[in-house]
Parts: C-alpha cells; sequence; structure tokens
C-alpha cells in the first residue's frame, strides 16, 4: 500500500513475527501509533501479504494395542420413512481402536444420563472396558472448557471412571483428526446404515440396526485391517475381561443427593417422590436407575424404590407410604384433605370424577365419601381405582357405590 513505507512495513513484519495470529484491525490500530496514515483496508492487504504461514505438523498414525482403548461419541442425521415421515435420530457411538468392534445405540437425547448408560451398553457389547476411553468435548460429560486444568468431569462420569479404574481422555475442539476412528465410525453409520437403507418406522429402523451390526461385527472384514472385527476381538478378551462390566445399563444407579421436603417428598427430573413421612427436613440419597427411583433416607434406616416417571408434577406414594403419613398427620379436615389428595395423584380419571363428586355429594361434604373412596384404594389398588373412576364417568355415575359396582367388573 502507498501509505505503508519500509518503517512501517518492517514493524508489521516483526510484530506478526510476535504475535502471528494478531487480528488485521490491531494491526491497523498500533500502526496509527506509528505514523501510518492509509486506510483500514490497505493495511489488510499488506498483513495478508505478510503474515506467515503457520507450518503445517505431519500427522502421525498410530494403531491401539489390544484392549488399550475405545472412543465413543454421538451422532445424529434425518430419516425418511416409506410413510413420507421425518425423525432425526440421535445415536451413540462405540468402537475398540484395536479390533474396529462397534456398538451403536439409539438414543433421545445427548444428556450426561444417556452419555453414561449408552457406554455401558457398549462395554457390554465389548465384553468388558479398554483401560481408556477417548471422548470428544461434549458439556455433558466434561464442565471444565478445552485448556483449563485439572479437567472437571461430570459427576456420573466420575464415579464411572472410579468404577472401571479407567482414564479418560478428551479431543481438541474442532480437531476431527484427534477422533481417529470413531469420527470414521459416526459417519460410517450414517453413509452405510442410515442414509443407505429405506425403513417401514422407527421400530424397523431398530430392527436392521441389529442385523447391520451383526453384519459389521461379524461378517464383513473391516476396510482398514482386513480382518473381521469379531476375530480381532479375541486378542482383546484378555485384558477386557480384567475391567467386567458389573451392573448393566439400565440397572446402574446415577447418585445424588437430596434434603426431605416438609411435604415428605424428594424431586428428580421434575416428579416429586414420597421418601418420609418421619424424617423432614433429612437429608437422603437418590439411586437414579433407568426405570426405578430409589431414595435412602439418612444413615439408610428407611429406603423406597419407586417406579421412574419423569416430568409427571404428581407425588408418587406407594400404598403403604399413605398409611404411614396417616399416621403421622392429625386433625380430623386434615387426615380428610390428605385422603381425597391420594385420590386425585391417581391421575385426570380421579381428577374428573371427583370434581362432580365434591360437587354433588350430599350437603356439598367430601369428607365421608373421600374417606370411603380412599379405603377401596387401599384394598384395590391404583391401576382397579383408575379404570373404575374411568367406568363411571363414562356413565355419568359419580357415587361411591358405583365405584364400588365398577371395582367388581373390573376385578
Amino acid at each position: 500500500p502507498s501509505k505503508a513505507d519500509e518503517t512501517v512495513r518492517e514493524r508489521v513484519l516483526l510484530l506478526l513475527k510476535d504475535e502471528p495470529s494478531i487480528m488485521a484491525t490491531e494491526v491497523f490500530r498500533r500502526a496509527r501509533d506509528w505514523g501510518y496514515k492509509g486506510s483500514r483496508s490497505a493495511m489488510s492487504v499488506l498483513v495478508k501479504q505478510v503474515r506467515p504461514l503457520p507450518a503445517k505438523e505431519p500427522l502421525v498414525r498410530f494403531e491401539g494395542l489390544p484392549g488399550e482403548y475405545a472412543q465413543f461419541d454421538f451422532g445424529e442425521a434425518w430419516v425418511r420413512y416409506r410413510s413420507g415421515f421425518r425423525e432425526k435420530i440421535i445415536f451413540f457411538a462405540g468402537r475398540l481402536k484395536y479390533s474396529r468392534y462397534i456398538h451403536i445405540e439409539l438414543v433421545a437425547n445427548q444428556r450426561s444420563e444417556t452419555v453414561v448408560r449408552s457406554l455401558i451398553a457398549c462395554l457390554e457389547a465389548f465384553g468388558g472396558s479398554p483401560k481408556e476411553w477417548v471422548f470428544d468435548n461434549p458439556r455433558t460429560i466434561r464442565l471444565t472448557r478445552w485448556g483449563v486444568e485439572p479437567v472437571q468431569l461430570h459427576p456420573y462420569l466420575r464415579d464411572l471412571v472410579a468404577e472401571y479404574r479407567v482414564i479418560p481422555t478428551f479431543c481438541a475442539p474442532r480437531s476431527g483428526n484427534q477422533k481417529g476412528s470413531v469420527e470414521n465410525l459416526v459417519g460410517f453409520t450414517k453413509r452405510s446404515f442410515l442414509r443407505a437403507r429405506n425403513f417401514n418406522d422407527r421400530a424397523d429402523l431398530e430392527t436392521q440396526l441389529i442385523s447391520w451390526l451383526r453384519e459389521s461385527n461379524h461378517e464383513r472384514p473391516c476396510d482398514a485391517t482386513g480382518v473381521i472385527p469379531a476375530v480381532a476381538i479375541q486378542d482383546e478378551v484378555k485384558w477386557l475381561s480384567q475391567r467386567p462390566v458389573r451392573v448393566s445399563a439400565v440397572d446402574h444407579p446415577l447418585r445424588e443427593t437430596a434434603t426431605v421436603t416438609p411435604m415428605g417428598t424428594i424431586s428428580y427430573n421434575g416428579t416429586p417422590y414420597f421418601a418420609t413421612a418421619r424424617r423432614i427436613g433429612a437429608p437422603a440419597t437418590i439411586f437414579v436407575r433407568a426405570d426405578t427411583i430409589e431414595i435412602v433416607v439418612g444413615d439408610g434406616v428407611e429406603s423406597c424404590t419407586h417406579v421412574r416417571v419423569d416430568g409427571v408434577h404428581v407425588v408418587q406414594r406407594l400404598p403403604e407410604q399413605r398409611q404411614d403419613m396417616l399416621a403421622v398427620i392429625h386433625g380430623r379436615r386434615k387426615l380428610a384433605t390428605f385422603r381425597r389428595q391420594c385420590l386425585l395423584e391417581l391421575g385426570h380419571e380421579a381428577w374428573a370424577f371427583l370434581s362432580i363428586l365434591v360437587h354433588t355429594c350430599p350437603k356439598g361434604r367430601w369428607e365421608v365419601p373421600c374417606s370411603e373412596l380412599y379405603d377401596l384404594l387401599q384394598v384395590c389398588g391404583d391401576d382397579a381405582m383408575r379404570t373404575a373412576f374411568a367406568r363411571c364417568c363414562a356413565q355419568k355415575c359419580y357415587t361411591v357405590k358405583a365405584v364400588t359396582v365398577a371395582l367388581r367388573e373390573v376385578a
């Protein structure tokens, strides 16, 4: 540029040598202090001309040893079924580096719980765990940013790493070459399965995935090694068996802590679960499994296990817990209100029935019929009562007698 004399040019060269990644706008700002009179665009051209090119490091090829490590990552792709319906398929991919044995889990999301359960499912398919797990950098499993030391793992992954005595390793951001075979696996799954086949629906996709994994692992030699993965994995069995899968992906407990609320409940993932009526304010440990929630209150004297239901915002109680609650509360009105609340917690069938009963019962008093309905609930169970309420609503009969008749019919 005409306004950049040799002195300015030399100073720009020295600056870029010391700070090779400095932005052209910052060079322009500093050059104005040196007496540069040219335009910003002219300086940008100069910087582009004289900026030293970064030296490219040669790629180093490396192969894993038997049982040394596995790589894991998420992938996603849109699939169009034969009906025309489109669905985004999210999957978790795992591959043993040495044998190239692969496993794919279809998942609903990329949350921390999904990572842990999908990882264990991969280890179940592998027959055990290698000594090192290599990940991309999702925030669901690594809480600290790249470059921040020490690395802080999500508690779920931290506990799993300790349980299996493995080394977690993370790839640098935007460095697909560091992921090696798993990066290829994500692309391979999309090209060779999700985008190559036709599916009737989600169930058909899941069925075809099983057969595709069998072909990939047991029938077709790997392009990189020329060996069938199921044959190559025999060299890894000795090492994988040193870290066996002790608990399945479904039964693996994720540990959370909570405090028992004044209602006697703890909450997890949008759902309150009844814990205890006698130890309000006590600390509780929650063991979260795929299908159940186990609550241990305080030192473990009290514990209970609920069927897991996420995001329903209605208290989940066991039948025996209702009686425990009645044993510690006092006052006729309070007892009646609790019994009615237990009925309402059955769901929309109970809400529909009680909404009419409360407004039509004699003298407007609902306490006695709700007490009688509560006794039926304790004897017949939740499901039978829901069915009976639904039948009564369909017949427009809103009395305790009608519920009793309906319970006999569904028994």
